[in-house]
């Protein structure tokens, strides 16, 4: 498919004209230590606070049945600020997938978001690697893409799946076959259209193909690394204890050894005490925004 009618196609869509300004106000506050849950709430849409009140009254952040969030500013510290920036940047897309659809697993997109997001931001800050922050927004939205060909690109949506389920291909090799991009490219190309910056548009269009990136090296390796290690993970049985985590896990530091060199034992130690601590503190949040 030529690459001018998938440009033209996403320059048509306009269905967040405002998306790029909330983003950039409501994560630059998070990003001030001197904000306030009062600076956050008077920078969001209703849909963004009606959003957020729901995941704070869930049961797994404990408040159901015992008391009831009813302030946005009580919401945001129940939360957290982190997660809160998984809301505003997923909530848009996620909101255009038919729930119902078994072509599209909603709730497994949603999680495969927030973790990546959570060991982008780990692996970055451990490894020090790139932008902890800017890797864990673009660990959070390296997948929009396959959300835009879901909605925009339908006929191309169902030949992916039939060789995904026909000829066994992977996502990746389907798109190619039917594109000549993969998903990378077709939300990095939309959220630049959009003016999203580049530090984490080229992290999420080579988030499969890190060798290809000629700029934002570092964080764009640390966007593929947590996507890498987000699929190797299963919350019943790697966070019973951290040596077993560690150890089942530990040829994954080959994988962060291809972009950080002379990685030393207390290292190892310590990037795998700040994934296990990053994938614990999201277990429950996960669980209450699939609810």
């Amino acid at each position: 498919m030529d690459n001018d009618y998938i440009h033209d196609k996403l320059k048509k869509i306009e269905l967040l004209p405002t998306f790029p300004s909330i983003v950039g106000e409501v994560l630059g506050i998070i990003e001030d230590p001197m904000s306030s849950a009062s600076d956050l709430a008077r920078h969001m849409d209703p849909s963004m606070v009606g959003e957020i009140l729901r995941i704070a009254n869930s049961a797994y952040f404990g408040t159901r049945n015992f008391r009831n969030i009813t302030t946005i500013e009580h919401a945001i510290a129940v939360i957290g600020y982190k997660q809160l920036s998984h809301i505003i940047l997923q909530m848009p897309f996620v909101s255009m997938v038919n729930g119902n659809d078994k072509t599209f697993d909603r709730n497994k997109f949603i999680r495969h978001s927030i973790i990546c997001g959570a060991l982008s931001d780990a692996i970055s800050s451990s490894t020090f690697l790139g932008n902890s922050n800017e890797a864990y927004i673009s660990g959070i939205m390296h997948d929009i893409g396959i959300i835009i060909i879901y909605r925009y690109f339908k006929d191309q949506w169902d030949s992916i799946n039939i060789l995904i389920n026909d000829k066994q291909l992977t996502r990746i090799e389907a798109e190619q076959e039917v594109f000549s991009v993969d998903h990378g490219y077709i939300g990095a190309t939309l959220l630049e259209l959009w003016n999203v910056p580049k530090q984490i548009t080229d992290s999420v269009m080579f988030h499969h193909n890190p060798e290809s990136a000629e700029e934002n090296i570092d964080n764009v390796a640390v966007t593929f690394l947590g996507n890498t290690f987000s699929n190797q993970i299963d919350f019943k049985t790697d966070l019973v204890n951290f040596v077993d985590f560690m150890t089942v896990h530990r040829d994954f530091i080959e994988q962060i050894a291809r972009f950080r060199k002379n990685i030393s034992s207390n290292d190892e130690m310590r990037i795998f005490r700040k994934m296990y601590d990053a994938l614990k503190g999201v277990n429950n949040y996960i669980e209450g925004a699939i609810e």
